[in-house]
This record gives structure tokens, sequence and C-alpha cells, in this order.
């Protein structure tokens, strides 16, 4: 996992931004924000978030299908380590229960520490600071594709689980070249345990990257 601040070439310079640490009334020093660099995050090579673009992005995955379903009550999220899609979800009051599957718990635990913006809640429950602390929360540090398919198979689960009204997949762009990102949509047993794990109006929505 490799993290990187970077300045905007043309829009930001390093003296700017230099001068907007200083605490010294000076306009940078007193708007910050306006100055500080872009946080980019890459796993294993490839661009997984970046602070310019966490509104666009992760709105943009959840709010429509959280405002279509007329109740979502329960909600799974497959991936998502860094916190965000699971701080949009929550802002929605009929939440009741938020699973969140993703094998990286390396990943899911330097989020936490280092960029605490991704998953910070404080202005949405008076009980966590950290989205991932909400009550509502459960986070399994698991291959999500077993876990749905040992509760959702076709042939009898093997364990049973309470379907979902919105399942959300912030996974890999299937134009990503990595080995399990064809697992994830090539209509195998994962994805075919999918509309077994909903419930009869509930909706699924997958990060599918580019047109």
């Amino acid at each position: 996992m490799d993290v990187y601040d970077v300045l905007k070439p043309g829009v930001q310079s390093l003296d700017l931004y230099t001068r907007s640490l200083l605490n010294d009334g000076s306009y940078e020093s007193l708007n910050p924000e306006l100055f500080a660099p872009d946080r980019i995050v890459f796993l294993d090579g490839v661009l997984q978030s970046r602070k310019s673009g966490d509104a666009a992005y992760h709105e943009s995955l959840v709010h429509p299908a959280m405002f279509a379903h007329d109740n979502p009550r329960r909600v799974a999220i497959v991936g998502g380590g860094e916190g965000a899609t699971l701080r949009e979800v929550l802002k929605h009051n009929t939440v009741e229960k938020v699973i969140m599957i993703d094998i990286d718990e390396q990943m899911v635990e330097y989020s936490k520490t280092n960029l605490p913006f991704w998953s910070d809640c404080s202005k949405l429950s008076k009980s966590a600071d950290s989205c991932f602390d909400d009550p509502r929360v459960e986070t399994y540090y698991l291959d999500a594709f077993k876990w749905f398919i040992d509760r959702f198979s076709s042939n009898d689960s093997i364990i049973n689980e309470e379907p979902f009204d919105v399942i959300i997949m912030d996974a890999l762009d299937p134009q990503i070249q990595k080995q399990f990102v064809d697992t994830l949509y090539d209509g195998g047993p994962f994805l075919r345990s999918l509309p077994n794990a909903l419930t009869e109006h509930g909706i699924l929505i997958s990060q599918v990257g580019e047109a």
C-alpha cells in the first residue's frame, strides 16, 4: 500500500502550501484546506482512492441505490477498505445493519490510522467518531466470495443469513488485470449467489469502471 500527497501542477505551489502551515495570519494559513495536497492511495500498484475524488466517487456509488430502495435496513459492502463507502451508507437513517467484508485487514487498519477522514462519522453518530466503530457495523476480514457462496448459494445454504436490501460492490474495476477481478465479474458462483442474497426488492450496485 502506497500513499502519496501530491500538489496539483499549475494549480498549487509548494511555497503556498508551506505558508498555509504557518500560524502567521496570512490568507493561506487561515484557509489551509485550499492549499492542501491531494492524497492518493495505491494498493498493489493500482489506484484505489484519492481525496479529491472522494465525494464524486463514493456518493455516486452509494446514494442512487440507497434512495431507490423504499426502506434500506440491511446493507452489505464488498471491499471498501478505506471506509468511505461505509460512511456514505451510514448517512441514511433507515440503516439498521451494515456488514462490510474486506479480505485485507491490513488496509482497513492502516486506513483507520492514516486516512481517518475517509471513515469519519463524527458528524453522523454520537456514539462513534470512526464509522467502523458504529454499533450498526460488522466488519469481517474474510474472502467475500466464499462468504456469499457459503450463505447464499443456489444450493442449500450452509449458514443461514438474513438477505440484504442493498449490496454494494466497491471492488476493483473489471479492466484491472488481476486474477481475482475475473472472478468478480465472470458470472461464476459468487456472482450467481448475489441475487439470492437480496430481498425481494433488493438492489445490487457495482463499481464497473469507465464505459
